[in-house]
């Protein structure tokens, strides 16, 4: 085979480069770009890729797929990539080093050599050297005769007949056919699954930190060197090329950091079966809890005219859980779940771990289901039945349980993770399966629960939904005023079910980015066990992974459960971006969001500021009614707002302010503002005006938007002594069937509001529970080019 037939030998280089484009050379993959925002989607793109990487779709048929869903034409197509692809930050000093030092670069792709060509030529300043840098990848066709410029026009080409669609090993396997003699080096770096075929005819991989191709190479047993940036394989590349290092021994070092991974999981398969390494190793394991595991369990019932009778065992030994199984129903009883818990090396030889814990009337060994029968179970008071082990390593184990709760309600859920609520109630009597007292269990050691940031999406929009006045219950609720009564013949209404089932009905269809709770999510007298209420709202939010944001209304603390115990709560759970807020500052929950600008700017896009409106006026004589921000609140406000100020203006897009508070301003009583929306009631605002509205429009606040009046969901504009628009004035509109709604037939709905980061524009929204709950309710636009716009 002679040189004539091998382009890339043709100058006799040490070294031929051959590299992925996609997610390798570039920061994103312009496919994936394509498919998440002009085709089905992200979610629907992992899953394709997920079934690829477990064998069960080939990466030809998914990848078609993945681009017969985007529509637009294909010149279209390339300029939305043009405007959004970057390279790899050091890649341009790569090229530049191959390019002096004889090392050609061979691109080898599942793109497509059109968009390839047209991103290079855009982000390299200039048309890449033929010479130097060459292309083998798909290629685009017409589809049944259109333009490939019109809707729907194109779709790929493949380049061969394998399952890949182009097989990019058959461009290296020549260079690695040849003798030792003429043979260079060969090297590859690539990040998807696409790439493994090319990287094992190569001398050393380079696999994108966080990819796929990391995990497949990790399930094959392949060695990789991981790089993040191209800065790594530079400096990799040019100790080979200078013979300090050769690929062989790098390639060498991954297949005994490969080995070295075996030997360690055969050593942890040892331990866990017969304990072969000593405490002070064994603690240190991955597998090890570093904590508590519980080792029994028990419930305790007592009364008040039974002076014999204690809820308290022995608190060096019993832990209990401090809510009252009959939540306060009897006059007299009570009665309380406990748990033994041990740190586990404190564990000896014959204690015993529980590894399962059901509710049952009867013994679950004796039951026909083959995963319990035949089993040791122990009974305890209330229907429970353990399952406990002293084996060796038993708590080292996912099943074993680390810590009991109890909630309340057939509705009951638990958002925490690994926290799974028993499906029957604890049975110790009529009372407990009344109250539906829930026993819920968490196994193994909870994951930290890190804090999401919000961003602007790569479309530039971002989708915030208000959800205002859930009232939920402890159980599913009594509905007040219900349109309709009975939305089929003969079902009864239940309002927390009915709640939720709008709730996660808009967050399928309307796909919020962020979920702000403008108050009154508890119904706080029906909420006997606020914890219970909670989680039922936090559960679909963290089950889709929206972050949210919650501030507090005039009912959530008249639960068994104050602000400060609410907020600790929240900000413990899953996605929640809540908090508490400064100590020093009246009120709980005053506090900011801010959503960063979308790629990897860490610059401000949108700022949310929250602020707590407290309750009932402090002074019912002088001013009747509702309580109002205080000044420490609008001097934290105002602090906070211009020192954020320079670090906004470092933002390339229109930085945007809003607010979100629960009871509404004195200023929502203006009759004579201009408002669209429903106004069926007075507003409650407070008898007294701290100067709140003054604050927010001197700080460029676009909006403030609230709750608490159920039934009316108005737009209200101020404007300047010029007449000019300064501040809209909002209400999400009343959510909830826990609360009261009645006044004309009203429909419970909740409020969106859609950002576009481009042309600094915000619209506004409402949907409906019943009726017309296609459409967007009073849609319009109410901020244009970052300004207030009537």
């Amino acid at each position: 085979m002679g040189s004539v037939e091998l382009p890339y030998i043709r100058t006799n280089p040490k070294i031929i480069f051959f590299t992925d484009f996609d997610g390798t050379i570039t920061l994103k993959d312009s496919n994936d770009y394509l498919t998440d925002n002009l085709g089905y989607g992200y979610d629907k793109r992992r899953q394709g890729n997920e079934d690829v990487l477990t064998g069960k779709a080939t990466f030809r048929d998914a990848f078609r797929d993945m681009l017969d869903s985007v529509k637009p034409g294909f010149a279209e197509c390339i300029q939305v990539l043009k405007e959004n692809m970057k390279l790899d930050p050091y890649f341009t000093e790569f090229y530049n080093w191959a390019k002096e030092n004889n090392v050609p670069i061979v691109v080898v792709s599942s793109g497509m050599v059109p968009i390839i060509s047209g991103l290079f030529e855009v982000l390299l300043g200039h048309k890449p050297d033929p010479q130097h840098l060459s292309i083998v990848a798909n290629d685009v066709e017409s589809r049944d005769g259109k333009d490939i410029n019109t809707p729907g026009g194109w779709q790929i080409k493949y380049h061969d007949d394998s399952h890949f669609g182009h097989d990019k090993s058959l461009a290296i396997k020549p260079y690695a056919a040849l003798p030792a003699e003429k043979r260079p080096t060969l090297l590859y770096a690539g990040d998807g699954v696409s790439d493994l075929s090319a990287a094992s005819e190569t001398d050393l991989l380079f696999a994108k930190k966080g990819h796929d191709l990391v995990t497949y190479c990790e399930r094959q047993g392949m060695p990789f060197t991981v790089f993040e940036d191209w800065s790594t394989i530079l400096a990799t590349t040019k100790d080979i090329y200078s013979g300090k290092v050769s690929a062989k021994k790098i390639r060498t070092g991954a297949q005994l950091s490969v080995l070295g991974f075996i030997v360690f999981l055969l050593v942890l398969f040892l331990d866990n079966q017969f304990r072969v390494l000593p405490n002070s190793i064994h603690g240190r394991l991955p597998t090890h809890h570093p904590g508590f595991v519980v080792t029994d369990v028990t419930i305790t019932k007592c009364s008040s005219v039974n002076v014999f009778s204690s809820c308290t065992l022995d608190p060096s030994v019993w832990y209990r859980i401090d809510k009252d199984l009959y939540l306060g129903n009897t006059w007299a009883s009570s009665a309380y779940v406990h748990f033994q818990r041990k740190k586990e090396e404190d564990l000896l030889e014959t204690d015993k771990v529980v590894v399962d814990l059901r509710i049952s009337r009867t013994n679950p060994g004796l039951s026909k289901d083959k995963k319990t029968s035949n089993e040791e179970w122990e009974s305890r008071p209330g229907g429970i039945w353990l399952k406990r082990s002293a084996e060796p390593h038993v708590s080292d184990s996912k099943k074993t349980l680390t810590s009991l709760d109890v909630l309340f309600g057939i509705d009951a859920v638990d958002p925490r993770p690994q926290w799974e609520v028993k499906d029957l109630p604890i049975l110790l009597d009529g009372m407990t399966e009344s109250t539906e007292a829930r026993i819920t269990v968490r196994r193994g050691v909870p994951p930290t629960i890190k804090k999401p940031v919000p961003k602007i999406n790569d479309n530039d929009r971002f989708k915030i939904m208000q959800a205002a006045d859930l009232h939920l219950s402890t159980g599913t609720g009594v509905c007040r005023d219900p349109v309709p009564e009975e939305r089929v013949p003969g079902e009864k209404c239940e309002a927390d079910p009915r709640t939720l089932e709008f709730f996660e009905k808009l967050l399928d269809e309307e796909k919020p980015d962020l979920v702000v709770f403008s108050g009154d999510e508890v119904n706080g007298d029906t909420a006997k066990d606020a914890q219970s209420a909670v989680f039922k709202f936090v559960k679909p939010l963290v089950d889709r992974k929206i972050p949210y944001a919650a501030i507090f209304g005039n009912h959530d603390d008249e639960g068994d459960l104050n602000r400060e115990q609410l907020m600790n709560l929240l900000e413990d759970l899953p996605y929640s971006l809540s908090s508490a807020g400064p100590e020093d500052v009246e009120g709980v929950g005053n506090y900011i969001v801010e959503v960063l600008g979308r790629s990897n700017t860490q610059h401000s896009a949108l700022t949310l500021y929250l602020l707590d409106t407290h309750s009932y006026s402090p002074d019912e004589r002088q001013f009747k009614g509702y309580n109002w921000l205080k000044p420490s609140q609008i001097r934290w406000f105002k602090s906070t707002a211009q020192s954020l100020k320079r670090q906004h203006d470092k933002y390339t897009h229109m930085h945007m302010n809003m607010a979100f508070i629960h009871i509404p301003l004195p200023e929502y009583r203006g009759e004579d503002r201009p408002w669209k929306g429903h106004w069926l009631e007075a507003p409650t605002a407070p008898a007294f005006n701290s100067g709140f509205m003054d604050a927010l429009i001197e700080e460029n606040v676009l909006f403030v938007s609230c709750g608490h009046d159920h039934v009316n969901d108005y737009c209200m504009l101020n404007r300047d002594s010029g007449d000019k628009p300064n501040l809209w004035m909002c209400y999400g509109g009343a959510s909830g069937f826990g609360g009261y709604g009645g006044y004309d037939d009203y429909i419970r709905r909740m409020r969106f509001y859609e950002f576009d980061m481009g042309p600094g524009r915000i619209v506004t929204y409402k949907r409906l529970e019943y009726g017309d709950t296609e459409s967007r309710l009073d849609e319009m636009m109410i901020v244009d080019a970052g300004q207030v716009r009537a």
